[in-house]
């Protein structure tokens, strides 16, 4: 029994530590887009806060996220646990507004093809809003829109788009926050017909009829829906590694 155990510990250790070191998706699939944010950005000189530059998007070599920001907000370094030692990461403001944007790219839609959205964050109590946007593409009143989000702490995820005539949307979250428990690594995947979204690679909510297109001309944003400084649903935490991956 007690070696059964101590394996079992084993397991649920190199689990944890996996979950902080590896992020990519386990399924064959193209990462379309991957901010690991290692790099300072262009311009800029550690460990900030910044206002501006860009950091360079590891998927896809050319493109990038450029920080934009409202009143007094700005993006800084912090770090995270990795393995044995640390990664940069990113600490998103505690006042004001700022998100890291990409440009518009095809590649980035997602259609009706499974994709997978991921990112690592770390979130307290006091850090919670009612409404909080991790990783997002279009608005809500927008007609197509991919999101993962963490609001009320809450990992959920939101699509929308179009099947056959008709405007359709779908929203799975969580049940239970995430709140005070270090980092986490939260997904959003579409595979099929079915919405799931995922906590350290624990499925934690689902919704069925998830088959629709999801095509639009805007903008992929991090940390916000934009640089406004009310109903802009800016998170508060931190967060590492802004994946999509399609296919």
């Amino acid at each position: 029994m007690g070696r059964t155990l101590s394996a079992f510990a084993l397991g649920v250790t190199a689990l944890a530590a996996a979950v902080l070191v590896d992020t990519a998706p386990a399924y064959a699939a193209t990462e379309q887009l991957r901010l690991d944010f290692d790099a300072t950005p262009t311009g800029q000189v550690e460990p900030g806060p910044w206002t501006s530059g860009c950091f360079a998007d590891v998927a896809t070599p050319g493109d990038s996220g450029c920080i934009a920001v409202g009143g007094t907000g700005s993006i800084s370094r912090i770090t995270r646990p990795n393995g044995t030692g640390s990664s940069p990461a990113l600490a998103f403001p505690a006042v004001g507004s700022a998100i890291v944007q990409v440009p518009n790219a095809a590649n980035l839609n997602p259609g009706t093809q499974d994709f997978t959205i991921s990112a690592l964050v770390k979130v307290t109590s006091a850090q919670v809003t009612e409404g909080a946007n991790l990783i997002q593409k279009g608005l809500f009143a927008d007609p197509a829109q991919w999101k993962l989000q963490l609001d009320g702490g809450k990992p959920g995820c939101r699509i929308k788009g179009t099947r056959g005539p008709d405007t359709v949307e779908l929203l799975a979250t969580a049940t239970t926050s995430i709140a005070d428990q270090g980092w986490k690594f939260v997904q959003c995947k579409r595979r099929g017909d079915l919405l799931t979204v995922h906590v350290d690679n624990v499925q934690v909510a689902d919704k069925d009829k998830a088959t629709m297109d999801i095509t639009s001309t805007a903008k992929v944003t991090i940390g916000a829906k934009g640089t406004g400084l009310s109903n802009n649903d800016q998170f508060r935490g931190a967060l590492d590694n802004a994946i999509l991956s399609i296919g």
